[in-house]
């Protein structure tokens, strides 16, 4: 092994994101890089489960200024923004 850290595909990974005052993202530091979000494809919220734990996501499909697709959402219950899946 090349000594890299295994990890399943899909696992949310928390990020810093910036927003507009709108809320949609327009930026996001992906590992140690600030990268620009130059377009939002898609917007949509999930809320479920409120009978058990409380669910509650605000999803963004963007595309980054280096043409990379990146799912995000943020998590409305606990906070925070977090890069679904691998980032492109």
């Amino acid at each position: 092994m090349s000594g890299k850290r295994i990890r399943p595909l899909g696992t949310p990974r928390e990020v810093r994101v910036s927003m507009n005052t709108e809320g949609t993202p327009t930026a996001v530091v992906v590992g140690r890089r600030t990268r620009r979000v130059s377009t939002v494809r898609e917007r949509w919220r999930i809320d479920d489960e409120w009978w058990r734990t409380p669910l509650a996501r605000d999803y963004a499909v963007g595309v980054l200024d280096d043409g990379r697709p990146l799912t995000l959402y943020r998590d409305l219950v606990e906070g925070g923004w977090w890069v679904q899946g691998e980032e492109g």
